[in-house]
Parts: structure tokens; C-alpha cells; sequence
């Protein structure tokens, strides 16, 4: 079965039911299951039921994706995916040209609120193979693991940030449960709040009885941390006691997609009052 995904933000007019009708007619014409899914608020409906998506709330800066699932789903994806970025705002994909309505993520937006952190940073991401996870033994998993995304973090001198991780290791896992480790530190070494996510494309153990993880999200914060950061970070690990959020983590494999899923979330705190950010 072919999968595509297609993530957008929802425009300030939300979603008319002209345009459901539209989306509805288009996804017709393809032998493939189109469903909306809202991010923000974690439900979806079938594109073939414009009433039902209407019930989801759907409100504007909500993080929406279309799953596309079915025979035509390649095809129905390149089509959809025209129609989003004339209609919302699409999120940028590595596969996709850009146009005038393409929303890069990895940096804070204050001028899109779904997006707006009132502080910069970095989210990084890079895939392990089932190759190169079959070349270790599970007991040396955290071992190769660890320093990538110590390195990612820091490529300039990764054995900075290895020695805290390997020592809130030791504490205890950051097995999350719900195939996601989180893995995190906070250090007067560390200048900037950060991420690394890297998806694995087959479970590994992670030292818990919380059963094997596909994604590892490390976060690093400077210490002492500002309130914002805290605020952020926090909302961002209660989203993970969800388990149909961590399904989206864990589901999505395009680069961007992560990172927007990751960055809305940790945006929701300051969604209502991002014209004045709080300090």
C-alpha cells in the first residue's frame, strides 16, 4: 500500500466549505483513501466527508495533514498537493519546489504563530537504516546511538554533550514509551535550545520495560533555563504522553513534516499571545 502525506497550515479565512467540496471532488478521482487529519487538535476525518471535517474544529494556524493512502496515492498526492498550496499554506517539503505559500520550520516565524518561538532554535534530523542498525549487537544500540546525536547537536565537540546523556542514561531510560526515547540534558555549556530526531526504520531497545523505540528526540537546553524555554520543552513532553501524537511522530518519515509537527507543538504556549511574547 502506497502512502503519501501532505502537511499544511490553515489560512486565517479556515476551511469553507467550498473548499471541502473541492478537496472532496479531487480525492474522488483517484483509487486512494484521502483522510484530513488535524495535527493540532488530533482527530481526522474522510476528505469524502466535508460535514465531518467541519466537526473537527478545524481553526486557523491549526497543523493539518492529508494522509493519501491507496494505488493512485503518488498521483493523488502530486494533484492534492497543488491544491493546498493555492488554498493553505503548505509546509515545505524537500521533494517539492518552492512557491509562494511554502513555510519553512526550523527556524522560529513570529509572523506565523503556528510556528512562533519566542527564541531561536534548531531542529535536525537524519534517518538510520535497518542495515546499519543490524551491523551492532542490542546491547551497544545506546552506544552508537548516543554520539550521533551528540553530534548533531554539536559536531564541533560532540564528547561536550555524550558524557551528560551517557550519565542521564545511567539514571534511568528516557524511553518515553510509545516507540519514542527522549533522551535530554540541560548544561551552563549549552548556549542554545536544540533537537535532534533521528528516525530508526526498525525498533531497537532502549533499556525499558516501556517496549522499543523507531524515534529518538534529544533536547538540550542552557541552564539556568528561561521561562519560555521551560514552557515550551514542557508542553512538548506532556504532547508525548498521547499516544495518537507520538503515532504522528512515528508515522511521518519527510524531514519537514517532523520538524513542523515538533515545532507547532512546542509553539502552542505562545499561540494566543505571540504579538507580545512572554520573557
Amino acid at each position: 500500500m502506497i502512502e503519501r502525506r501532505i502537511t499544511f497550515i490553515i489560512g486565517d479565512e479556515g476551511i469553507p466549505s467550498w473548499k471541502l467540496n473541492q478537496l472532496k471532488i479531487l480525492a474522488g478521482y483517484f483509487r486512494a483513501v484521502v483522510v484530513m487529519q488535524n495535527v493540532t487538535r488530533l482527530c481526522q476525518a474522510n476528505a469524502e466527508q466535508p460535514v465531518r471535517i467541519m466537526s473537527l474544529g478545524c481553526m486557523p494556524g491549526d497543523l493539518c495533514q492529508l494522509l493519501i493512502e491507496g494505488s493512485d496515492a503518488e498521483l493523488a498526492c502530486m494533484v492534492l498537493t497543488d491544491f493546498v498550496a493555492e488554498q493553505f499554506l503548505l509546509v515545505k517539503t524537500s521533494g517539492k519546489k518552492k512557491n509562494r505559500n511554502a513555510c519553512s520550520v526550523v527556524r522560529s516565524d513570529k509572523a506565523n504563530s503556528a510556528f512562533y518561538l519566542p527564541f531561536e532554535m534548531v531542529i535536525l534530523t537524519q534517518a538510520v537504516s535497518a542495515e546499519q542498525i543490524n551491523l551492532i549487537q542490542a546491547s551497544d544500540v545506546k552506544e552508537m546511538l548516543l554520539p550521533r546525536l551528540c553530534e548533531m547537536l554539536n559536531p564541533d565537540n560532540p564528547a561536550l554533550l555524550l558524557e551528560m546523556m551517557q550519565e542521564r542514561e545511567q539514571i534511568s531510560s528516557t524511553c518515553m514509551g510509545n516507540e519514542i526515547a527522549l533522551p535530554h540534558i540541560m548544561s551552563v555549556e549549552i548556549k542554545q535550545p536544540a533537537m535532534a530526531v533521528i528516525q530508526l526504520s526498525q525498533p531497537v531497545e532502549w533499556g525499558s520495560n516501556r517496549g522499543p523505540v523507531t524515534r529518538l528526540i534529544a533536547m538540550v537546553l542552557p541552564a539556568p533555563a528561561r521561562r519560555p524555554h521551560i514552557e515550551a520543552f514542557a508542553h512538548f513532553s506532556q504532547a508525548l504522553l498521547e499516544p495518537d501524537y507520538c503515532r504522528l511522530l512515528t508515522e511521518n518519515t519527510e524531514p519537514e513534516a517532523i520538524k513542523a509537527v515538533i515545532l507547532h507543538t512546542l509553539s502552542r504556549p505562545f499561540t494566543v499571545s505571540c504579538d507580545t511574547p512572554k520573557e
